[in-house]
């Protein structure tokens, strides 16, 4: 027989007796009956022409072949259930394992502290990364594992990987807290009619927005865009412009900023805020875990789907 083509099942056998020194121990240990464990080992006996263990008063004694083989065999098939161990198995309270999600700066104000908490609480171990990619990248870096979870609103992400909601936003008007003409609600014209401070950023809901108002033929008075929303409170707090933003981080800003929200007189779409993960990771107890933390601190509705 050739020793390329032995069956690698018959090496857990070697192990076992290589440790126990015994048959019947090995037999019982691995879950075969013994005479099935004395048909392997005599397999393995043909296959390296070496009696490889004989009976003696001190048990079934390595020959020196099998004590050229043992060590090496031994220290692969440990490696290999460790790997198994590993795939299989995740244990958030002991393990481990840094997380690296994609998401705008809106989700970081929004999911991380929870999340965070969550993780201090549950799984000790566990570290945060989070990334901002470009919408074309970020396919290809859930692809590659470089990213685990993506976290938005990033409709392009279709073919490849599995998404779930999480919930739905709607929007809000922020102003600073003594605007000096609009009191306890705004309307459509003093909305229009307002200078507007917008946010551009990729993979937020601003795009949704400013669709919805070019369907409805409304144009608003821009005055400044930015790249990022957290810069929004500071400039509306400090200005008379109006901003319109997620009524979940404009609450956020109410707390920390010279501003308040109203009600919107627009009305808009309600947004679907999803996770998204590449079919790749879809069994792995990893990612598992950690969509299904999110799942449980941020959704209210919906299931996952491809």
């Amino acid at each position: 027989m050739n020793r390329r083509e032995i069956d690698l099942n018959l090496l857990t056998v070697f192990e076992a007796v290589w440790r126990l020194r015994n048959v019947s121990e090995a037999a019982a240990e691995i879950g075969l009956s013994q005479p099935a464990t004395s048909n392997a080992l005599r397999r393995l006996r043909g296959h390296f022409h070496d009696r490889l263990f004989v009976r003696t008063a001190k048990g079934m004694l390595p020959t020196p072949v099998a004590q050229q083989l043992g060590p090496g065999l031994v220290a692969a098939l440990s490696e290999i259930r460790n790997s198994l161990r590993q795939r299989s198995y995740f244990r958030p309270q002991e393990d481990e394992r840094t997380f690296t999600i994609l998401m705008t700066d809106i989700g970081e104000v929004v999911f991380l502290p929870r999340l965070l908490r969550h993780c201090r609480d549950h799984a000790p171990n566990v570290s945060i990364r989070t990334v901002q990619v470009s919408t074309e990248q970020t396919m290809s870096a859930l692809e590659a594992g470089d990213v685990d979870l993506a976290i938005g609103y990033i409709p392009q992400l279709q073919s490849g990987v599995y998404q779930q909601q999480l919930f739905r936003i709607d929007y809000v008007c922020m102003i600073r807290q003594d605007h000096p003409t609009i009191r306890t609600r705004i309307t459509k014209r003093e909305f229009l009619a307002a200078l507007h401070a917008v946010a551009e950023s990729a993979g937020t809901s601003h795009y949704a927005v400013e669709q919805q108002l070019n369907r409805l033929g409304l144009r608003r008075r821009i005055g400044l865009r930015v790249s990022h929303l957290l810069s929004l409170p500071v400039i509306v707090g400090s200005s008379n412009m109006v901003a319109t933003v997620p009524e979940s981080l404009g609450a956020i800003f109410e707390q920390s900023a010279n501003t308040r929200i109203l009600p919107h007189p627009i009305r808009f779409p309600r947004t679907a805020i999803k996770q998204y993960w590449h079919e790749r990771f879809h069994e792995d107890v990893a990612n598992r875990w950690l969509r299904q933390t999110c799942a449980m601190l941020f959704q209210r509705d919906s299931r996952a789907m491809r």
